[in-house]
């Protein structure tokens, strides 16, 4: 088990349990106790969780959320709010490059992740019929006179300023949806897409599971970090478009799973990896 995969693996009981033993960890994990206290020390450095008396505990900022969210929301995602300006320069290019993949009279989905309210932003007055649950690509797009526009609708998130749950799930099966566009909070090292909290996820596995094509929108940020809940497989996914992609063997495992990787910053040459 590589280092990354074995403190996913820590995460994933942390969230699960509440707290971590190191003794429980060296049986689950294969390894000493050296290397276990080794990896708690780097996650409390990442601030995902605290050191404790023979294992770990919540990050204080984590720690009102598990003892008494029963909503499953994870605190420690940050909010529309705070995201939208984080790696702003690269959300802007991904989604400008995004635009190439998108004709008029298709009909998009669009979910709630600041990368793709840029895109919003930058969607030209062309004939497209737009679902989304965001509130603010909502907002973004009510001046678009050829823009069709239509909200998922449900329980509302004033944290993620956008919509979940079944009756935003619902509309999903009435429509035939052209292309999606999407992000996560990461991509991990054991292949699968993942997100701050299950309800986003699951939201997010039925938005795949609707749309013809999916074209996964992920700045260089977001690759091979842990992150809690499940979305997918990268397999699944038709197209990333990132700002950058450093990790060669992860490039590899992508193409060889049938993924188009577009990297923005090489434009002339991403678009011979497009299939048809």
């Amino acid at each position: 088990m590589l280092p990354i995969e074995r403190q996913q693996r820590i995460i994933d009981e942390l969230n699960l349990n509440g707290r971590v033993i190191v003794a429980e960890l060296v049986t689950l994990c294969q390894v000493s106790q050296e290397t276990i206290r080794r990896d708690l020390t780097q996650l409390e450095k990442r601030g995902l969780l605290q050191r404790s008396h023979g294992g770990a505990v919540p990050a204080k900022r984590q720690a009102a959320n598990i003892q008494g969210n029963t909503r499953g929301v994870n605190e420690y995602e940050l909010s529309f709010r705070q995201r939208v300006n984080e790696h702003v320069d690269a959300k802007m290019a991904i989604a400008k490059r995004a635009l190439d993949f998108i004709s008029p009279g298709d009909c998009i989905l669009l979910d709630s992740s600041t990368t793709c309210w840029y895109l919003a932003r930058q969607l030209p007055d062309i004939e497209l019929t737009v679902l989304t649950n965001s509130i603010r690509i909502v907002q973004t797009l009510a001046a678009r006179g050829s823009i069709r526009t239509i909200c998922l609708g449900g329980e509302y998130s004033d944290r993620y300023e956008d919509f979940h749950g079944v009756v935003a799930e619902q509309p999903l099966r009435e429509f035939q949806i052209n292309k999606i566009f999407f992000s996560c909070s990461s991509l991990g090292n054991d292949g699968y897409l993942r997100e701050g909290n299950e309800n986003n996820a699951h939201l997010k596995q039925q938005m795949l599971l609707a749309a013809e094509r999916k074209h996964l929108l992920l700045d260089g940020s977001k690759f091979l970090r842990p992150s809690f809940a499940r979305i997918c497989h990268y397999r699944d996914v038709d197209f990333l478009i990132t700002d950058q992609l450093k990790d060669k063997e992860l490039e590899q495992e992508l193409a060889w799973n049938g993924v188009n990787i577009i990297d923005c910053s090489q434009r002339s040459h991403s678009m011979q990896l497009i299939k048809n």
